[in-house]
């Protein structure tokens, strides 16, 4: 029962870790404090007596009873601060939850988890990225970690899934609520492979003010966050700070210089984030080697697949004699940064190789 307890103290309004840190410390566990005189809460010298009388006034037994049966119905599970499956990296941040609520089953501390995060109203390229770079890490024991918004996390979401691997949705509002709405059956994936979190008691609605609280966690559960698309001013890069913060490593998938969504990603590599291209560079950075055979690699897709602006530029890609980048401008007749923005999505998604010091040509 102390578990029940300890979530009936995460949600008492205005007491945040570290005041209920000190009520432990004072009464020795959650049940003590629900059960101990009015008198020795009110005369506790870390509550105020306003503090004191909030407390007094949330014990309520038909609540918390109420807030059991709702867990048991829904199938979550509570794991508090003090629990062993409460997850150790989530124990290191500055202000870990008290308490988080989980749909799924919670991984192994011991295995590697990578947030993949970015812009919701991301491009047709980041969102080939996204995707790709997780559905590869989906061959291997890594978690992906993103919150399950619209974008680049869903794509995450969805790539380490079709690629036969788990991962760790963390939302802003209750974990029996899907938002966005459209993601139902992706939560329902989730949840079967993996799990969805939150420190929001069920029934709780997203709200903006939610998401900067989610973020921390994101960051917080990952040893290593990577970052797809990004504006100069966005979400996505607060999760990046909390990351540098919290001493983890960032990364970052570079895009078009021209591109709104690659402000903020271009403004990480200025201040010194490293780069990355695929799952394998993922893999360098945890320190997992495979075979040859086994190695993450993107997957070569058929022409037939892109778009009319990019098959122009592929048509004229050879398997064996590389073309330059300034040829292809001349040849079509466009501006080099479409030119390399193209580029860079077909060598991303597996169609080309680049040469240096020559130019492209078709990946075998």
């Amino acid at each position: 029962m102390e578990e029940y307890y300890l979530m009936w103290l995460s949600r008492v309004d205005g007491f945040g870790f570290k005041k209920i840190n000190q009520l432990m410390e004072l009464f020795g566990s959650a049940e003590a404090l629900w059960y101990a005189e009015p008198s020795d809460i009110r005369k506790t010298p870390v509550l105020t007596p306003k503090m004191a009388e909030t407390l007094l006034l949330s014990r309520d037994e038909t609540q918390l009873n109420d807030w059991i049966m709702e867990l048991e119905e829904k199938g979550i599970a509570f794991y508090s601060y003090w629990n062993p499956r409460y997850p150790r990296l989530l124990k290191e941040i500055s202000d870990p939850p008290l308490g988080i609520y989980v749909r799924g089953e919670l991984p192994d501390d011991d295995i590697d988890t990578v947030a993949i995060i970015g812009a919701r109203k991301c491009s047709r390229y980041g969102a080939t990225v996204a995707y790709e770079i997780a559905k590869d890490l989906g061959k291997t024991n890594i978690i992906v970690i993103s919150g399950m918004a619209r974008g680049i996390d869903s794509e995450g979401h969805r790539g380490i899934l079709d690629g036969g691997g788990k991962t760790i949705a963390v939302l802003g509002c209750g974990v029996d609520i899907c938002y966005p709405p459209e993601n139902q059956e992706l939560m329902q994936r989730i949840a079967e492979n993996g799990c969805v979190i939150s420190e929001f008691p069920p029934g709780t609605p997203a709200m903006p003010g939610h998401f900067p609280s989610r973020n921390r966690i994101i960051a917080g559960l990952s040893k290593m966050v990577v970052v797809v698309e990004a504006g100069k001013k966005s979400g996505t890069l607060i999760t990046a700070d909390l990351a540098l913060d919290y001493g983890r490593d960032v990364f970052v998938v570079p895009g078009n210089v021209t591109s709104a969504l690659s402000k903020g990603t271009n403004e990480l590599i200025k201040q010194g984030c490293p780069i990355i291209t695929e799952g394998n560079d993922i893999l360098d950075v945890l320190g997992i080697s495979y075979n040859e055979e086994e190695k993450v690699k993107f997957k070569n897709k058929v022409a037939e697949n892109i778009s009319v602006e990019e098959k122009e530029v592929y048509v004229l890609i050879e398997t064996e004699n590389p073309i330059s980048a300034e040829t292809l401008c001349h040849k079509l007749h466009k501006d080099i940064q479409d030119v390399q923005y193209i580029l860079s999505l077909l060598e991303l998604s597996g169609y080309i190789t680049k040469i240096p010091q020559a130019g492209y040509i078709r990946a075998n």
